[in-house]
């Protein structure tokens, strides 16, 4: 999947703001791991990140890679899709969609919005915050 340049300036803008608005350093390397993400319709995984980021900052480490995801997470700018036993993939597309994942090719696609899905607001009378859903070939 191909990710438009104006997408990828439009969620570029959206980080620099969540992450100032935090009151988090903005540093070239945590603007460039959000870049790979924002700029990726392939879910990188943290290896495939840290493989391109130490290109252009050599000294930065998988550790770095691993503690900046977590902080998007917690930030609400990326989407971790869980996959059982492979490395986990990051997504910086924030619209609900569901994933489709090719166990045979190691490959994760976007599915597209759920339109036809009625997913429900509330489970035991607590609002729902977040949706996941994986589809496995």
């Amino acid at each position: 999947m191909t990710i438009s340049q104006q997408e990828i300036t439009q969620r570029l803008d959206h980080f620099r703001q969540a992450v100032r608005g935090q009151g988090l350093p903005l540093t070239p390397q945590k603007l460039e791991i959000f870049r790979i993400i924002a700029s990726s319709g392939n879910h990188p995984q943290a290896q495939d990140i840290y493989e391109q980021v130490k290109d252009k900052f050599t000294n930065i480490s998988l550790a770095t890679i691993y503690k900046n995801l977590i902080q998007f997470q917690e930030l609400g700018l990326i989407i971790e899709i869980p996959l059982a036993g492979a490395p986990n993939r990051y997504d910086a597309k924030l619209e609900t969609h569901c994933h489709v994942v090719d166990t045979k090719l190691g490959k994760v696609y976007d599915l597209g919005e759920n339109q036809n899905l009625n997913l429900p607001q509330k489970i035991m009378g607590r609002k729902i915050k977040k949706t996941d859903i994986i589809y496995y070939l």
